[in-house]
C-alpha cells in the first residue's frame, strides 16, 4: 500500500509540475502581449486561413471548433464552425463566445479591434503577423506548444526547410531568373521586398526585380518594369484571369518585355503562396519547377 501511495504522489507530483511549467510557459505574440495558457488549448477558433491550415497540420485539427469562411484548407477545415470572413469587421465575437473556446488565434493587424473585445469576455487570444519564412517557422512552433503539439510543429518546420533545401540543390539556371510578380494589372502593382513572395522567388532561384522596394503591395509604372527586363512573370491564380499570354501582348508596348516576347509567363497557387503557413513549402517546389526548366 506504501509503495502504491507514493507512486500516486509521484505521479501526482509529477502532473502538478508539469502543469506549472505549462503554466509559466509564456509566449510573446505578434502584437507584443505576453500570453499565458493555464493549460493546453483544448477548444481553438482561427481567424486566419493560415492559422488554420497550420494547426492541422500540427495535429491540433480535432482542437479547432470554429474557422473563418476563408478557411478552405484541409478539407476537414470546411466542416468547422463559421464565425465570420476574414476581416475584422465580418467577425461575430458572439459566436466566438458560443463555442466556448479557451484560445482565439487571429491578425494583429487585421484583428487588432478584436482583442480588447475578447478580453472583456476572459477569452484568450494569440496575434500572429507572420512577414518572413523564419516568422511562419516561429509561429508554427508557437502554435504547436499553446495545443501540445511541439514535437509534430517541430516535424512540420523541419520538412519544410528540408524540402526547400532539396529545391536549392536542384540544377538551376546559370544566371539567376528576373521575376516580375503581378499583383494587379490596372494599376500596376507587385510585390515588394517584406513579402512571401519575394522570399519564395529567391529560394526557387530567382529574384524578384522589384524586391528592392519596402512597400509590400508597392504601385510601379509600366517604364520602371520595361527598365528591369524581366525573364518570366508570374502571378497567382486569383490573377489567372488576366495572365492570358495572347492577352498581354495585346497591352500596349509588353510585347519589348522579355518574358513576354519568349512566351514565359505563368500562374501558381495563390493560397499556398500567400498564406503564411506549411504550404509555403509546396510554393518554393511550385516556383522552382517554373523557374528551373
Amino acid at each position: 500500500m506504501k509503495k502504491l501511495l507514493a507512486s500516486l504522489l509521484s505521479v501526482g507530483m509529477a502532473f502538478a509540475i508539469s502543469m506549472s511549467v505549462f503554466a509559466q510557459q509564456s509566449i510573446t505574440d505578434a502584437s507584443g502581449r505576453i500570453v499565458s495558457l493555464q493549460k493546453t488549448a483544448s477548444r481553438v477558433v482561427s481567424l486566419t486561413p493560415a492559422v488554420t491550415e497550420t494547426l492541422f497540420a500540427v495535429g491540433a485539427g480535432d482542437q479547432v471548433v470554429g474557422v473563418t469562411e476563408f478557411c478552405n484548407y484541409p478539407a476537414a477545415a470546411l466542416s468547422k464552425t463559421k464565425v465570420g470572413g476574414f476581416s475584422g469587421a465580418t467577425i461575430s465575437v458572439e459566436q466566438i463566445v458560443a463555442l466556448k473556446p479557451d484560445l482565439v488565434i487571429l491578425s494583429a493587424s487585421m484583428h487588432a479591434k478584436l482583442i480588447p473585445l475578447l478580453d472583456q469576455v476572459n477569452i484568450v487570444s494569440f496575434a500572429v503577423e507572420p512577414a518572413s519564412f523564419a516568422d511562419v517557422y516561429r509561429d508554427i512552433q508557437n502554435l504547436g506548444k499553446l495545443t501540445g503539439h511541439e514535437k509534430e510543429a517541430a516535424a512540420v518546420v523541419t520538412n519544410m526547410k528540408n524540402r526547400i533545401a532539396a529545391v536549392q540543390k536542384l540544377p538551376a539556371p546559370k544566371s539567376s531568373p528576373r521575376v516580375f510578380w503581378e499583383l494587379w494589372d490596372d494599376p500596376l502593382m507587385t510585390a515588394g521586398g517584406s513579402t512571401f513572395i519575394t522570399e519564395a522567388i529567391a529560394l526557387a532561384g530567382g529574384t524578384n526585380v522589384f524586391a528592392d522596394l519596402k512597400e509590400q503591395w508597392p504601385q510601379v509604372s509600366f517604364e520602371e518594369l520595361l527598365i528591369r527586363k524581366p525573364d518570366w512573370i508570374l502571378s497567382g491564380t486569383d490573377h489567372g484571369d488576366r495572365m492570358k499570354l495572347e492577352d498581354i501582348l495585346k497591352r500596349p508596348g509588353w510585347a519589348t518585355i522579355p518574358a513576354v516576347k519568349n512566351g514565359k509567363v505563368a500562374v501558381i497557387d495563390s493560397d499556398i503562396v500567400y498564406r503564411g503557413g506549411p504550404r509555403l513549402a509546396d510554393a518554393v517546389e511550385a516556383l522552382a519547377k517554373i523557374l528551373k526548366k
